[in-house]
């Protein structure tokens, strides 16, 4: 089992604290995880995203390049990501 989340949107709209607090809880499950949080300099307000790999297995790279689920917050990241799905 392996499941690739990528979570986008605006900062402050808590998309770093989602993709945080999903990882923290499947690792308390016993899976393995990545969580690369991805943002610019702005403090809020500027896009922001990270990607989630939950697995059974030895996860090689927090990379997601075909996503098994998105969670996009605002229409830039909706353009953006939508394409990889």
């Amino acid at each position: 089992m392996r499941i690739d989340l990528i979570i986008s949107g605006f900062g402050g709209q808590g998309v770093l604290f989602a993709g945080n607090l999903i990882a923290l809880a499947a690792m308390r499950e016993g899976y393995e995880v990545t969580y690369l949080p991805v943002y610019g300099p702005e403090m809020r307000g500027g896009t922001c995203n990270c990607t989630v790999i939950i697995s059974k297995n030895e996860i090689a790279s927090p990379l997601v390049y075909s996503p098994s689920f998105l969670i996009i917050m605002n229409y830039p990241s909706f353009l953006k990501f939508i394409p990889q799905a």
